[in-house]
C-alpha cells in the first residue's frame, strides 16, 4: 500500500474512532450521568431559594435581611453576621435558608456545637416544608451536618439521637428501621438518658406498643421530673394501657408542670 493511501486510511480510521467514542449519543458513563440528572431533579439550590424568598418578601423582615446581606463580606464572612442571617431567615419562615447560613457558620467555626445547630436547623426545616425538592435538600444537609458533629464528639448522645430522630422521620428506603435501631442502641449504651427514653416511648406509643411506652416513659419521668412533655405523653400511655389511677397522676403532673 502506498504511503498516501495509508495516511488516508489512518485519517479515516481516526475519524470513525472519534465519531464512536467522542460523539456517542449514549456515553459510556450514562449511569453516572443519569444519577446526576436525577439528583439535580430531586433537590434544589439555595441560591434559587434565596431569590424566590426575596421576590416574595416585603416589609421589616425583608429590610432586615437585606441589611445583613449587605453587611456580609463575601471574601471574609463574619460568623456573627451569618448567625444573625440564619436567625432572621428562620423567623421569616425560611428554614432551609436558615440552615444554609448555619452551615456556613459551622464551616468557619468547625465545632461540634455549630454542626449540631446546622443539622437541627435543617431538620426543623425538613419537618416544616411540603416541597419535595426543599425536603431533599434539607435532609441531605441535615445528615451531613449531624454526622460531622458526631465525628467531632462521638460520645455526645444528643448528636446521635438527633440523627436517629431524623431517620425515623424520613426512613432510608434500603433500611427503614435505621432510626429506631439507632435509638435502641443508644438506649443500651445509655440506659439512664431521659431524652432517649422519651423518644423511644413516643415511638412505642405510636406503633401500639403500649406496655413498652409506659415502661420507658415512667423511667424518663423519674429521671427528668421537670419535663412536662414526658408527663403528658405518659398520661396518654397509661390511659391506653387502662391504668386509670396512674393516668390521672401523670395528667395532673402534665397540667401543673410548667417547666419543659
Amino acid at each position: 500500500m502506498r504511503r498516501p493511501q495509508f495516511l488516508a486510511l489512518l485519517v479515516a480510521l481516526l475519524a470513525v474512532i472519534l465519531l464512536y467514542f467522542g460523539f456517542r449519543t449514549k456515553p459510556v458513563t450514562f449511569e453516572q450521568v443519569e444519577k446526576t440528572r436525577t439528583a439535580t431533579a430531586t433537590t434544589t439550590d439555595v441560591r434559587t431559594l434565596i431569590a424566590q424568598a426575596h421576590a416574595e418578601m416585603q416589609g421589616p423582615e425583608a429590610h432586615q435581611i437585606q441589611a445583613l446581606e449587605q453587611a456580609l463580606d463575601p471574601e471574609s464572612p463574619d460568623p456573627e453576621t451569618l448567625k444573625a442571617l440564619s436567625s432572621a431567615w428562620y423567623q421569616a419562615g425560611h428554614g432551609a435558608i436558615a440552615g444554609h447560613y448555619a452551615n456556613e457558620v459551622a464551616e468557619l467555626e468547625g465545632t461540634a456545637a455549630a454542626w449540631s445547630i446546622a443539622g437541627t436547623t435543617f431538620s426543623l426545616a425538613l419537618q416544616q416544608s411540603q416541597d419535595a425538592k426543599v425536603r431533599s435538600y434539607c435532609l441531605e444537609n441535615a445528615v451531613s451536618a449531624l454526622e460531622k458533629a458526631i465525628s467531632l464528639e462521638p460520645d455526645h448522645v444528643d448528636h446521635r439521637l438527633n440523627l436517629a430522630l431524623l431517620y425515623t422521620e424520613i426512613p432510608p428506603q434500603d433500611n427503614p428501621m435505621k432510626g429506631i435501631l439507632m435509638m435502641v442502641d443508644l438506649n443500651k449504651l445509655n440506659p439512664d438518658n431521659a431524652s432517649v427514653l422519651y423518644h423511644l416511648g413516643r415511638l412505642a406509643l405510636q406503633t401500639g406498643q403500649t406496655d413498652k411506652a409506659v415502661e420507658r416513659l415512667r423511667k424518663a419521668s423519674l429521671l427528668r421530673p421537670d419535663h412536662r412533655e414526658t408527663w403528658c405523653l405518659l398520661a396518654q400511655a397509661e390511659s391506653a394501657a387502662g391504668h386509670e389511677t396512674e393516668a390521672q397522676i401523670a395528667h395532673d403532673n402534665c397540667e401543673t408542670n410548667i417547666i419543659k
